[in-house]
């Protein structure tokens, strides 16, 4: 059985031929495709030759993301394969003693749409796109055959649904999961709660980066902005971080970040405030050694950018005047619509406005479980700018 046939028009088909996996709706010759159902497809270039396979998806800006450049039948056994492939990356990648991180990351993993979480065991799964949602019967017994998991969550990614005009699916896929559960990172115990944290329960990405945090935290002041359920504000405090001031606006977060930070046996070394870290941060007032500044997405579409790009810059450079001289800032940014290059752009802006030396120490991204493809360079989302401050 063929597969419906997306056609491109005209002079259309070059990123396809750099091996982009994404197909804009603009690039569709909507005449000779006629009405596709979501889900999987063929596609072929105005002469009518096959580039691959792909998922379609009717209502999406997006309307192609491609699984194959070649011919493929997007079949249990391709997911198995693909699946088998994304485990024994993380056996390879995963520092010790870790058993909560990402085990598939959509087109980093060569499964656009689809991200799996795991969290001892117990998996969380974010279905972005119609196209991979109608395919559920393919990779669903394949995640079960490849990860053996305890259990399969689906979480509801509401603003990813609304583009894909698509019910945002969740629910309990496979197994009996549980709310909350208990994770380690590198050694570090979590509890995570499965049902309602933000995105799905947890954010693996920045594991490298707050093992960086930790090893400059002996002895030093922190400021946690934007803690969530407390990953960094841990970090330093097992290290040795003399005080740690974690900043969250949600209360049930910040009851976890409670729960999480007393698990390192240094409760009585770290402060919660609940509230807006924006508002903090600009207040001004004491000054740390380290502050941490993570922001949710600020720029989800490309059209938020400009507004992103000056709420970023009002908080660092507000999160630079409360860096102590020989302190350190690191500031991040989760938004895929915000490049590496403006993002430099925003925080050398930020610097000049605060008047005071600062260097470039590392720039990083997302942890090694969060894999890029070097044919879909949007898939870097995350940036980070460790900077030393005089």
């Amino acid at each position: 059985m063929s597969y419906p046939t997306i056609f491109l028009k005209a002079g259309k088909d070059g990123p396809l031929k750099a091996r982009h996996p994404w197909v804009y709706a603009g690039a569709v010759d909507a005449s000779r495709t006629g009405e596709a159902p979501a889900g999987p497809v063929e596609v072929r270039d105005d002469k009518e030759n096959l580039i691959g396979v792909g998922t379609y998806s009717p209502t999406s800006a997006i309307a192609v993301r491609m699984f194959a450049f070649e011919d493929a039948r997007l079949d249990e056994a391709f997911f198995r394969a693909r699946f088998g492939s994304a485990l024994a990356l993380r056996r390879a990648v995963l520092p010790a003693d870790t058993d909560g991180y990402r085990l598939v990351n959509s087109e980093g993993d060569g499964v656009p749409g689809l991200v799996v979480d795991s969290f001892a065991g117990h998996l969380v799964v974010q279905v972005g796109t119609a196209g991979i949602d109608a395919l559920t019967h393919a990779w669903l017994p394949a995640l079960l055959a490849s990860a053996r998991p305890l259990s399969i969550r689906s979480r509801a990614d509401q603003s990813a649904a609304n583009r894909e005009g698509m019910e945002a699916p969740r629910g309990t896929l496979a197994g009996d999961p549980p709310q909350r559960t208990d994770i380690r990172e590198a050694g570090l115990a979590f509890t995570v709660d499965l049902e309602h944290g933000q995105k799905t329960g947890f954010f693996f990405d920045h594991r490298e980066n707050r093992r960086l945090v930790a090893s400059l935290a002996r002895g030093r002041n922190v400021l946690d902005g934007f803690s969530h359920t407390g990953a960094f504000a841990c970090n330093a405090l097992a290290a040795g971080a003399k005080r740690v001031v974690a900043v969250e606006s949600s209360e049930a977060a910040a009851a976890l970040l409670d729960e999480n930070v007393r698990r390192t046996g240094r409760r009585e070394a770290c402060e919660i405030a609940t509230g807006d870290c924006f508002e903090l941060v600009r207040k001004g007032g004491e000054t740390f050694d380290i502050v941490i500044l993570d922001p949710p997405s600020l720029a989800k579409r490309r059209q938020h950018v400009d507004r992103a790009a000056r709420a970023y810059k009002d908080l660092f450079l507000h999160g630079l005047r409360r860096v102590s001289p020989g302190g350190f800032l690191l500031a991040c940014s989760c938004s895929g619509a915000v490049d590496r290059r403006l993002f430099d752009q925003i925080v050398f802006a930020a610097a000049l406005d605060a008047g005071r030396p600062v260097r470039v120490l590392a720039r990083r991204g997302a942890a090694p479980d969060h894999p890029v493809s070097v044919y879909h360079p949007e898939g870097e989302y995350l940036k980070a700018l460790l900077l030393a401050v005089q």
